[in-house]
């Protein structure tokens, strides 16, 4: 086993630590997977390597949702492509979706995994397998959109409150297409380049540019961006930001997109230590992160995530602060699932929150102590349909 993982660590060229080791149950297909998935955080980050499918021996590997950048370091020097045309695109703010076919056998089979996750699986936080299956049930364009692309894997955004982040957002469910992923070489392709049809729901394009544009057009429209998304903040958060698609020549003159994050500077001072501090956002939306990416996640899988927009030395300050943030958000996974599971009983008994608010949650009360129900409420509302 650990030869294998060598060989596909050198395959991927990566070191062998950025792989994790997996063995799964996919509940769409009810099969058994086996393998490694890769925390490097670039083109291959949540890339899967699956080596075996039930009894059966395979190597088959599986490009994710990569990890976007900004086009400036950190002391704010931007350094730009050369750009042959350019689109802006919402950046929405919800549990990122990647559909994907892995062989078994003779057969293809569909499945879906959240970013660091081979599968989708119910997570401690939300129930994010629970909130997918509600919304594909009811919206078929989503797997008719995958057929139509069958040579991607498709990235995906499931967003609203019933999924809450960081954005709030005023319906309770939402799908959007984001992209596709080339399944040979990770390769991104923008929306307006897959094939949809008319019930494809995606994020809303802001600019397009066909035609090269030089680095200081390039920034000064980039920066303007910035500059209308915060004065769209000012008294709310009300957008993450927005996604550049630069169209380029890689190094071998092939034609290619790459992927710039474009955040207000609010957003920015989130996910980016103004200092040595962290903020404690950010701290907030990184666990609830790592509830997203593992299905038992620890404190160490919470500073994992930190070191990808984090230094050590910043980490190690704020450990403290770490600390007690990740308590806090134990004790909400806690009081989730101790809400979710007598909510299904109330829902098994014939109890419908939607139609008798009342009486489901006198039903529900009996479980808790009325110390406890305000809390007990809040869980539930934040999840129904409206």
């Amino acid at each position: 086993m650990w030869i294998v993982k060598e060989l596909i660590a050198k395959k991927l060229d990566v070191s062998i630590s950025r792989l994790n080791d997996f063995e799964v149950h996919d509940d769409y297909n009810k099969n058994k997977l086996s393998g490694y998935i890769c925390l490097k955080p670039d083109h291959r980050y949540g890339m899967l390597a699956i080596t075996k499918v039930n009894n059966w021996d395979c190597l088959q590997f599986i490009y994710a949702t990569p990890k976007l950048d900004y086009p400036f370091d950190r002391v704010g020097t931007y350094k730009w492509p050369k750009c042959k045309s350019i689109v802006f695109y919402e950046k929405l703010d919800g549990t990122n979706i990647t559909s994907y076919f892995y062989k078994y056998k003779d057969k293809e089979f569909l499945t879906f995994k959240t970013k660091l996750t081979p599968v989708g699986k119910s997570g401690g936080f939300y129930d994010f397998k629970r909130l997918l299956d509600d919304y594909l049930s009811e919206n078929k364009w989503v797997e008719e959109v995958i057929y139509l692309n069958k040579d991607y894997n498709l990235s995906f955004e499931l967003f609203g409150y019933r999924n809450p982040i960081t954005v709030k957002y005023p319906f309770p469910l939402e799908m959007n297409l984001l992209f596709g992923i080339d399944k040979n070489n990770a390769n991104i392709k923008p929306i307006h380049k897959l094939k949809t049809n008319d019930n494809t729901k995606t994020p809303k394009q802001f600019l397009m540019i066909n035609n090269e544009i030089y680095d200081n057009e390039l920034t000064s429209t980039y920066n303007n961006f910035r500059h209308q998304m915060s004065d769209k903040n000012k008294n709310e958060l009300l957008t993450e930001g927005m996604v550049l698609y630069a169209n380029i020549n890689d190094e071998e003159n092939n034609s290619i997109w790459k992927m710039f994050k474009c955040k207000p500077e609010e957003i920015e001072k989130i996910h980016w230590a103004a200092g040595e501090g962290i903020p404690t956002v950010a701290l907030s939306t990184t666990a609830i992160n790592t509830f997203e990416s593992n299905e038992n996640p620890t404190i160490e899988d919470f500073i994992e995530l930190l070191k990808e927009e984090y230094d050590e030395h910043v980490i190690t300050k704020n450990t403290a602060k770490i600390n007690k943030i990740w308590e806090k958000t134990l004790i909400n996974v806690k009081n989730i699932n101790e809400v979710n599971k007598v909510w299904q009983i109330a829902k098994d008994k014939g109890f419908d929150i939607t139609i008798d608010k009342a009486n489901t949650m006198k039903f529900i009360s009996q479980y808790f102590e009325k110390k406890s129900m305000r809390m007990v409420a809040s869980i539930i509302l934040k999840q129904i349909k409206q």
